[in-house]
């Protein structure tokens, strides 16, 4: 079973609103990777770890000194990206503009890996799946998209995460020896989920962005309760003092996670439409470059 090829025509009309200046640079930069080739330079050896490519191993060196050990090379950009995304119920919400959460994230994760893979990142989609984790494998191109859309679409429409965002960027700190570019694709409750000392261990050796999905006000018109499963009473959802202390809530969780993020080079962006997927990429990139020391 294919997805439709739909997303994909999205995709590529989303991306050509956009100028190429305008996206051809959210990546530059010097990274050390572990891409290989004869016209690379030969940096230093290192201990095999998940996830790297098998075909990197020095054999040689390896039963000298009794450890499997992979040749590591010097690339001028070569980049290794994970997308993290939460496929939790909460993503069958809606945003503040009336679109469905679970398209937002599946268009941004999209459009971020299209864009990505035609600079020559590799890129990779972890999830959590009713049991276990869902990870697929480093690489590009029209067939591997088209297979982590379909992937990532399942688990949203399933929605039945049995970990949490955190938990997620737990595992993914403890797998991945290599220094990776991680985007995030959640909404507040992830981002609510995860504290400093997993924010710490993720950003020890990679860069970490995220895209913040925005939630509908339950005070709204026409809102709907996901733990309840039905729609918000009209007199309860248009009543203005709870309308302003749901306000104020948000407020709250919006400087929690705001204080929590920025104690670490992480960066966030909100976003809610569609439309704003394009500019909010890049303007996420942008941020980190400036941010970076």
């Amino acid at each position: 079973m294919k997805i439709d090829y739909d997303y994909l025509d999205r995709i590529r009309r989303l991306v050509e609103i956009c100028s190429k200046r305008k996206t051809s640079d959210i990546l530059d930069g010097d990274y050390r990777s572990n891409a290989h080739g004869k016209s690379l330079d030969f940096d230093d050896l290192a201990e095999y770890h998940y996830g790297d490519d098998v075909k990197d191993i020095d054999w040689k060196s390896s039963s000298r000194t009794g450890k499997t050990l992979i040749r590591r090379y010097f690339a001028d950009r070569k980049h290794d990206v994970l997308f993290v995304c939460d496929t939790s119920d909460a993503m069958q919400g809606d945003t503040p503009n009336g679109e469905a959460k679970h398209e937002i994230a599946l268009m941004t994760f999209g459009v971020a890996a299209y864009i990505l893979g035609k600079q020559g990142a590799s890129y990779s989609m972890v999830y959590s799946k009713e049991k276990g984790t869902y990870l697929s494998a480093f690489s590009s191109g029209s067939n591997h998209l088209e297979n982590l859309l379909y992937s990532f679409k399942k688990g949203l429409e399933e929605g039945k995460a049995s970990k949490s965002v955190a938990q997620i960027l737990r595992e993914v700190s403890e797998k991945f020896s290599r220094k990776l570019i991680i985007i995030l694709i959640t909404d507040t409750e992830g981002l609510l989920s995860v504290d400093e000392e997993v924010l710490k261990r993720v950003n020890y050796k990679n860069d970490l962005y995220v895209f913040k999905i925005e939630d509908a006000m339950l005070t709204s018109y026409d809102a709907f309760d996901l733990d309840a499963s039905k729609k918000v009473d009209v007199l309860l959802s248009m009543n203005k003092k709870l309308h302003r202390k749901e306000v104020a809530l948000r407020e709250g969780m919006d400087k929690k996670i705001e204080k929590t993020f920025t104690q670490y080079p992480s960066y966030y962006m909100s976003i809610s439409r569609e439309e704003d997927i394009i500019d909010t990429l890049i303007d996420l990139f942008k941020f980190g470059k400036g941010m970076k020391k």
